[in-house]
């Protein structure tokens, strides 16, 4: 059986938790068109919008840095307290976090703010 795991990269970073499963990407992909749909809606702009998911990126990657650093989070056990704690910094569900963390980096590949290489984008790796 196939086990296909989908990791987002902002900066280099990736987020301490992955998502497995079929169609990750191309499901975030689609929520985050979606999102840009409705601010535009909502009168905020484009480069507002670029803007405002970078600020948000460049602010959950700077708090993943300063609380994980160079460890590793391939132990479940300590990816979970590493979740935690940055849960708590920014006083959200860490689901939350990472969903914002999956959809502006969708986002500002969309807007062509970043490009999908070896520092930003989207690894899905498909283990047997």
């Amino acid at each position: 059986m196939t086990t296909t795991r989908t990791h987002f990269y902002y900066k280099g970073t990736t987020f301490p938790q992955y998502l497995e499963g079929e169609n990750i990407a191309e499901d975030m992909k689609k929520y985050a068109n979606e999102m840009i749909v409705e601010g535009l809606r909502n009168n905020v702009s484009l480069e507002e919008q670029k803007k405002d998911y970078k600020e948000q990126l460049d602010m959950i990657e700077g708090v993943m840095c300063e609380i994980i650093g160079n460890k590793s989070t391939q132990n479940k056990k300590e990816c979970e307290k590493y979740c935690n704690e940055i849960a708590e910094y920014l006083e959200q569900d860490i689901d939350d976090i990472n969903s914002l963390w999956m959809l502006n980096i969708c986002a500002l590949l969309k807007l062509k703010v970043i490009e999908d290489d070896n520092m930003n984008g989207i690894l899905v790796a498909k283990f047997n």
